[in-house]
């Protein structure tokens, strides 16, 4: 993926058709962390029962909101337009910041999925046909969250044509 415009408020990138279809593919993975994960309170009273409750309804209206998004931004042949072998795409600073929440919970979720494993002190458990997608779906999510977090502060530097 290459970086190829900056501005105040727009990022331009060009993806190949493999990096194009890993993206869609990730993105249509949203929502992975469960409901259940997002909790307010540990204490079972009845107000932090239904202070539960509201978060709840709140996360799934946002969960809905963002998952039409998902399925507007891959399903909309305007907003990768192509170019040569590969594709454009451009997206303002909320977009950028939007689709960062996407992949960040594609990313934890999988995380989750797994056993929620420290990668950085103990060996994860070997990929396997149950887990495997899990694994694909944390690496990948993470690549696009680097790339766009080094493009969003200025320390991706522009690839021009």
């Amino acid at each position: 993926m290459k970086f190829i415009h900056a501005s105040p408020d727009s990022y331009g990138f060009e993806l190949n058709l493999r990096e194009k279809q890993l993206l869609f593919k990730v993105l249509s993975l949203y929502p992975l962390i469960p409901a259940a994960h997002h909790r307010l309170h540990r204490a079972a009273t009845p107000a932090a029962a239904e202070n539960q409750a509201l978060l709840e309804e709140s996360l799934a209206d946002h969960r809905a909101e963002s998952r039409r998004r998902v399925q507007t931004l891959i399903t909309n042949p305007r907003r990768f337009t192509p170019a040569g072998h590969a594709c454009r795409w451009t997206a303002t600073r909320a977009e950028m910041e939007w689709l960062l929440q996407v992949l960040n919970d594609v990313r934890v979720g999988s995380w989750l999925a797994l056993g929620s494993p420290d990668l950085q002190t103990a060996k994860p458990a070997a990929p396997t046909p149950e887990n495997a997608a899990h694994y694909w779906a944390m690496d990948i999510a993470g690549g696009f969250e680097m790339v766009f977090l080094a493009a969003l502060s200025g320390d991706l530097p522009v690839q021009p044509d």
